[in-house]
């Protein structure tokens, strides 16, 4: 492992923060929080919700994603980055817990997977320009995540 600069720290742990603050924001129903998460003309790739772009689509594509659902917790890990002045490339593995109660064959679905991300440093913080989901495995019953 190389010695990082003390700049480089601070990054990487704002960078952190930035995803997990996403996470809590979605969980929570605080759509508008995503203003000072994405850059506005952000693009995302969310697997099974599909691909978006601009800030308005993000946040309609995870509201209409997560609406349904009685709770959700993305819970987030592994976190990396790596900082190259004003931009970044990094991500973290996910697990999402998703509840919809009176679902027929079972209230609960699980999700795991990885997010990879392009960030910005802007006069704001950390935004994310780019974000795509990548699920590697599920369990449960995905009716409550993809049933009407």
């Amino acid at each position: 492992m190389t010695s990082m600069d003390t700049q480089t720290v601070v990054d990487q742990q704002q960078i952190r923060e930035l995803q997990n603050f996403y996470s809590y924001s979605i969980d929570s129903g605080e759509y508008d929080n995503l203003d000072r998460v994405f850059m506005p003309d952000a693009v995302a790739d969310f697997g099974p919700a599909g691909p978006t772009q601009g800030l308005t689509g993000i946040k309609q594509t995870i509201q209409d994603a997560l609406h349904a659902l009685t709770v959700a917790q993305h819970v987030n890990g592994n976190h990396w980055s790596k900082v190259q002045g004003d931009t970044a490339v990094g991500g973290c593995y996910f697990r999402v817990h998703m509840v919809r109660e009176h679902t027929p064959g079972g209230d609960h679905f699980e999700m795991g997977g990885r997010y990879e991300d392009d960030l910005v440093k802007t006069q704001h913080g950390w935004r994310f320009a780019r974000r795509r989901v990548t699920v590697l495995w599920s369990t449960g019953n995905p009716d409550v995540r993809f049933g009407q």
